[in-house]
């Protein structure tokens, strides 16, 4: 189902015109030729990808990068008939360089009320968070109660920084002790303020935080509350229609089986969704 030309028709027009700024695009006469510059090369996408969360988004062996959203956005590029190119960003930067007009959409960002202010969703993915230590390390209660007097490091502008802020206010108010909420630019400096004992715990994805205590047998435990589950997807600009195609190119993935594919390669079939919703309600 993906490359039908019906879908490359729709992707044509304003949608590219907003790709490149200094680019004039060459009206398309056909189906055949939605989706690509007068030579009929395929227009190219800059989508940014922060590091060091794996399976989401890593670096190899071989230091190239890959993971579950870069093969998932190239996979919806090629179904609406364009090309990817995945770069390295930190979270931040390729929220701001989506406002900024740099970037087409941003992947894996977390629905939530504040972001649907200023963003558009299509959503792909579903997951939760948790907390991992060091092993051998302190044993968190079940309880979001038991991060009082804890210091958790996360990753800067992800949506549990809001959820463990206000949890400390809690935590003060019924006289306990304050939530040290330390943000890092990515996924793996937070790590290594737990692995260096600058915190006590970091936060995590629950596909992320079975992950690292896969590959990294006897660094990490799993302990404390899971809360937040969320839904996951690609945020563009309120009111880009590019919203709208990318839910119809994640419902062609499904179809085909590609979608599955790309789950079951990083074994994150349980964060699987039967179709891509449009703005969803953000979990309270």
């Amino acid at each position: 189902m993906s490359n039908t030309p019906s879908l490359r028709r729709r992707i044509s027009g304003i949608a590219l015109v907003a790709l490149a700024a200094t680019t004039t695009l060459t009206a398309c006469s056909s189906g055949d030729d939605a989706g690509k510059g007068a030579g009929g090369d395929a227009k190219t996408l800059v989508i940014p990808q922060q590091v060091g969360v794996p399976p989401y988004s890593y670096l190899d062996d071989k230091g190239e990068l890959t993971g579950l959203l870069p093969d998932l956005s190239t996979a919806l590029g090629e179904a609406m008939g364009l090309k990817v190119d995945n770069e390295q960003a930190s979270f931040e930067n390729g929220l701001l360089g989506l406002q900024r007009g740099t970037y087409e959409w941003v992947p894996g960002v977390d629905v939530t009320a504040e972001r649907l202010e200023k963003f558009d969703f299509a959503t792909n993915l579903v997951e939760s968070y948790g907390f991992r230590v060091k092993d051998g390390g302190i044993d968190i209660g079940d309880s979001m109660d038991d991060l009082c007097g804890l210091s958790i490091a996360v990753t800067a502008g992800s949506s549990p920084v809001p959820v463990l802020q206000d949890l400390s206010k809690t935590c003060k108010s019924d006289g306990e002790g304050a939530i040290d909420v330390q943000t890092f630019a990515d996924q793996a400096t937070a790590d290594l303020a737990v692995k260096s004992g600058r915190a006590d715990a970091v936060t995590a994805t629950s596909s992320g935080l079975a992950y690292q205590v896969t590959t990294e047998p006897g660094v990490w435990k799993i302990t404390g509350p899971i809360y937040q589950a969320i839904d996951i997807g690609f945020a563009v600009m309120k009111g880009d229609d590019m919203a709208e195609k990318l839910v119809e190119a994640t419902d062609d993935i499904i179809a085909n089986g590609t979608y599955a594919d790309i789950l079951a390669k990083y074994g994150a079939e349980k964060m699987a969704v039967d179709k891509s919703v449009l703005n969803p309600e953000p979990a309270s």
